[in-house]
């Protein structure tokens, strides 16, 4: 079925159809033409600081007293919101974004209009939901959002590709609500630019302009040859590089709400500080490792459960520090094995130290497994850090060029 669709403030008309054409959806929706108040994030792969990214840009348009619309068009992490009575699936960055900050632009389910529940994908191969409608409803939603917003930022999901399979990829999402992309990729040269090629690619495919590139993460001993190198790169590709945000362990690092939730484990004491986080994460297997000396503050410890001297050095250290200073170690502590003594839960928790507790079973006895998964962790956002969110938007803030990424 063919319709004509007049464009709302445009003196022109547009023929659309519910046809998939070369896996282009087009829909029966109205789009507005030559989207100028508005810029689609997106990035390379996943955990390359997408929505880091976006929470500076978002930050830094607030604070000039621009009335911002924010929407994730397409989400996969959902979590429940109560909205005026009925009970929404929403993207959990959308939760986010709304929590910080409560007068962005845009209802949760316009900023959240489409969300893969469990077995969606399937869902919409067998036909049961139909991808021209979740098309229709993802462009309806923006420009809900696009006609009370002086500006608006839609935030993508993983590569490029991601939504392929249902025919809502972030190049044909980008495409349908007509918003040039930012990409944002991980520090490096090589590895950082052929990834870039690869979505640049796809986005070319879909008719999609590049706007910029963003570089999160890069080591500062790196800065300045990767500032050059790679803004000759972009230069083949008629591309500029729009900011290169050195990497920060502090605002990298997991909260034991994160370890949590990544190790399936649950709190001995002190979850009053879940959002606390770590510059430093040490395996100590014997008293041996202890340090003598004060331990570093903001030190997140691996033990057994059976290292009953550790823990008490660790305890005995906190309150020397307290009684000298006036503010704890901030440490932490991840038990393993069995289940402790109630006396040395009730010794941490008197300590205020923050203590988890790991089955042995679901770890070697060593620690050494579950050491290497905590480094390997990547850091996400809760929307109850609020302080640690505004840190990274002035982060990055500092290091990326807004005024370029939406002139």
């Amino acid at each position: 079925r063919i319709s004509a669709m007049a464009l709302p403030n445009k003196q022109a008309w547009v023929l659309v159809g519910r046809e998939a054409v070369g896996r282009r959806w087009f829909s029966s929706t109205s789009v507005h033409l030559e989207r100028k108040r508005g810029v689609f994030v997106a990035a390379t792969g996943q955990h390359h600081g997408k929505t880091t990214v976006t929470l500076g840009l978002v930050s830094a348009l607030l604070r000039k007293g621009i009335k911002v619309g924010y929407q994730k068009p397409v989400g996969q992490q959902t979590v429940p919101i109560e909205c005026n009575g009925d009970v929404l699936q929403v993207d959990r960055d959308v939760d986010i974004f709304k929590h910080v900050w409560p007068q962005l632009i845009g209802r949760y389910r316009d900023a959240s209009p489409v969300a893969f529940p469990p077995n969606f994908t399937r869902m919409v191969l067998d036909g049961e939901v139909q991808s021209h409608e979740l098309r229709e409803r993802t462009i309806d939603s923006f420009n809900i959002i696009y006609d009370q917003s002086e500006y608006v930022v839609a935030e993508g999901t993983g590569h490029i590709g991601v939504g392929s399979i249902v025919g809502l990829n972030n190049a044909q999402v980008a495409e349908a609500i007509g918003l040039d992309v930012v990409m944002v990729a991980p520090g490096g040269l090589g590895v950082s630019f052929d990834q870039l090629a690869v979505n640049h690619a796809m986005l070319q495919h879909y008719g999609v302009k590049l706007k910029g590139v963003v570089l999160n993460r890069v080591a500062p001993g790196k800065i300045d040859m990767v500032t050059e190198y790679y803004t000759k790169a972009l230069k083949t590709i008629h591309v500029p590089l729009m900011g290169v945000i050195p990497e920060n362990d502090t605002l990298a690092q997991p909260s034991l709400r994160s370890l949590k939730k990544l190790l399936d484990c649950e709190f001995l004491c002190g979850e009053e500080h879940e959002l606390r986080h770590f510059d430093h994460t040490r395996l100590i297997i014997s008293i041996k490792e202890f340090p003598r000396n004060p331990l570093q503050p903001k030190s997140l410890l691996i033990a057994h459960t059976s290292r009953l001297e550790v823990l008490l050095a660790l305890i005995r250290q906190n309150q020397d520090v307290l009684k000298a200073t006036g503010t704890d170690l901030e440490s932490g502590v991840i038990l393993v094995g069995s289940p402790p003594e109630q006396d040395v839960v009730d010794a941490l928790r008197e300590s205020g130290i923050p203590a988890l507790f790991v089955e042995k079973g679901n770890f070697d006895g060593t620690g050494f497994k579950l050491l290497e998964k905590v480094l390997g962790f990547t850091h996400k956002h809760h929307k109850q850090d609020v302080t640690r969110i505004l840190r990274t938007c002035e982060h990055v803030e500092k290091y990326v060029d807004v005024d370029a990424i939406t002139a």
